[in-house]
C-alpha cells in the first residue's frame, strides 16, 4: 500500500485528484524493468543492497521519479526477504574480534590474508560467521529475497492507481461511498466487508439515479453508505484509517459505484470524487483473503467446533425504521429448529448508534438480534450507564474484549432463542 509522500495528485478549486497512470509504452516498459530485478533477485538470491544498485538507474532514468519509487514500494509489498537474524551476530563479531586482537598483540609474524582467517577457524571451528564469509550479514543489506509475488506490467499499473486512492483516504474525514447492483448478495457482502473492517457508517437505501438499471435494463438495486474516515477518529486512528483503505478495493468490484470524501491534506479540507468510470480494478482474487486475522480465527472456529450453531454466508438487511438498514456482522442458524439469530457488534471506537440501536430493540423485542459491546467502551461514563439501565442488553446482549469468544457468542445466542 502507498503512503503519502508516494502520492501524486492535483489540488485545485477545493478537490483533489489523483494522478492515474495509463497504460503507455513508457510505463509499461518501467513496470517491465523493475519485475525483472525483483524476478532475477529471486531467482538467483542477490542480497537486497546489490538489487537496490540495480534498481537505482532505473528509477532516475524516468522523468517521474516519485512515480517510480512508487513502483518499487509496491514491488516490495510484494515481497518477502530473509536475513541471517536467527543468529546472534553481536556476540559472535565479538569473539571473532576478541581472537584479532590476540593475534596483533602477539609476538609471532602476523597471518596473511587466508592465513588469518584459518587462524580464527582453529580457534572457533563452529563460528557460522567463518564458514558463510558474512561477518555482517545481520545488517539489511544482505537480506535476500524469499518470496516474490510477481505481477504483470498491467497489474502493477493498476495496483499504482488504486494505491493513490487507498493513500488519500488514509486522510478522510468523511466518507459516502454509494453502490448499486442487481446482485442483492453482492450488496450484502460489500456490507459485511464493511462490518468486517469495522468502519462506521450508516447504510440507507439510496434514491434511484439516472443510471437505474445496467446494460442489459435489469434495475439495480442502491444503497448510501456514511462511512467515518480516519481523520475523525481519535483513538487508534492509524489502524482505522488501514482498515478503511483496506476496505477500498472491495468498493471497485460493484457494477454502479460513486465515493465522495471529505480529505484532510496538508491542512486544507479537499473533495475527492471517484465513480465506476475511474476503471479501478481490485487486485485481490478472493477479497475475503484480506480480512482482519480475527475474523478468520472467529469464522473457523464456529466451522470446526462441534455446536447446534452454524455461520450463515448470506447474511440480510435488517430494516430499523424508514430506509436505515443494519446489516449484522454475522448471521447463525440453529441447525435442528432452522432459527436464524443475528449479531451486531460495536467496537471501541463504534459508539454511534448504540443508544438508538437498543431504544429500538426495546420496541422491537422480537428482533432476532444479539448485541455485543467491546469494553472498551465502557471507559464512557454515558455508554456504561446506557448498558446497565438497557432491558433488552442486560437479557440479549454481552460485552467482550477486542473479538467475541465461541463460548460467549453461543450463550448469547442460546438466551435470545429461551
Amino acid at each position: 500500500m502507498l503512503s503519502k509522500p508516494y502520492v501524486s495528485a492535483t489540488c485545485r478549486q477545493g478537490k483533489i485528484s489523483p494522478r492515474f497512470v495509463i497504460e503507455t509504452p513508457e510505463n509499461l516498459q518501467l513496470a517491465r524493468e523493475l519485475i525483472g530485478i525483483y524476478r532475477d533477485a529471486f531467482q538467483r538470491h542477490i542480497p537486497l543492497g546489490e538489487m537496490k544498485e540495480y534498481l537505482r538507474p532505473v528509477e532516475n532514468d524516468v522523468r517521474n521519479k516519485r512515480f517510480a519509487t512508487a513502483l518499487t514500494k509496491l514491488l516490495d509489498d510484494r515481497s518477502e526477504f530473509s536475513s541471517l537474524s536467527q543468529l546472534d551476530f553481536p556476540a559472535l563479531r565479538k569473539e571473532l574480534f576478541t581472537a584479532s586482537a590476540a593475534l596483533l598483540k602477539g609476538n609471532g609474524p602476523l597471518p596473511q590474508g587466508c592465513s588469518w582467517q584459518n587462524a580464527l577457524k582453529t580457534q572457533y571451528p563452529d563460528n557460522p560467521l567463518l564458514q558463510t564469509g558474512q561477518l555482517y550479514g545481520d545488517l539489511p543489506e544482505n537480506d535476500c529475497l524469499l518470496k516474490f509475488d510477481e505481477p504483470t506490467p498491467w497489474q502493477l499499473l493498476q495496483r499504482y492507481n488504486l494505491g493513490l486512492v487507498q493513500a488519500i483516504l488514509l486522510s478522510a474525514k468523511t466518507m459516502v461511498i454509494t453502490v448499486g447492483a442487481t446482485d442483492a448478495p453482492k450488496l450484502r457482502r460489500l456490507c459485511q466487508y464493511l462490518r468486517f473492517f469495522q468502519l462506521l457508517a450508516d447504510v440507507h437505501e439510496a434514491a434511484v439515479p439516472d443510471e437505474a438499471t445496467d446494460e442489459e435494463g435489469v434495475p439495480l438495486r442502491w444503497l448510501r453508505m456514511e462511512v467515518d474516515g480516519p481523520a475523525a477518529i481519535l483513538e487508534q486512528g492509524r489502524r482505522y484509517s488501514m482498515q478503511l483503505a483496506t476496505f477500498f478495493p472491495a468498493v471497485c468490484t460493484m457494477p454502479r459505484w460513486k465515493l465522495m470524501a471529505v480529505i484532510d491534506w496538508d491542512g486544507q479540507e479537499l473533495l475527492l470524487q471517484l465513480d465506476q468510470n475511474s476503471h479501478l480494478q481490485c487486485p485481490y482474487h478472493q477479497f475475503s483473503a484480506c480480512l482482519p486475522e480475527e475474523i478468520k480465527l472467529f469464522q473457523e472456529h464456529f466451522r470446526e467446533t462441534d455446536s447446534d450453531w452454524m455461520l450463515v454466508e448470506d447474511t440480510p438487511f435488517l430494516k430499523v425504521g424508514g430506509k436505515e438498514l443494519v446489516f449484522p456482522d454475522f448471521s447463525f442458524r440453529k441447525k435442528k429448529s432452522r432459527t436464524t439469530i443475528h449479531l451486531e457488534l460495536f467496537h471501541r471506537w463504534h459508539p454511534n448508534g448504540l443508544r438508538e440501536r437498543l431504544e429500538w430493540l426495546q420496541k422491537h423485542p422480537k428482533t432476532p438480534l444479539v448485541i455485543g459491546v467491546e469494553r472498551g467502551l465502557l471507559k464512557r461514563t454515558e455508554i456504561n450507564d446506557l448498558l446497565e439501565n438497557s432491558e433488552y442488553f442486560q437479557k440479549f446482549g454481552f460485552l467482550y474484549r477486542d473479538y467475541p469468544t465461541f463460548d460467549k457468542t453461543i450463550r448469547a445466542l442460546e438466551g435470545i432463542r429461551n
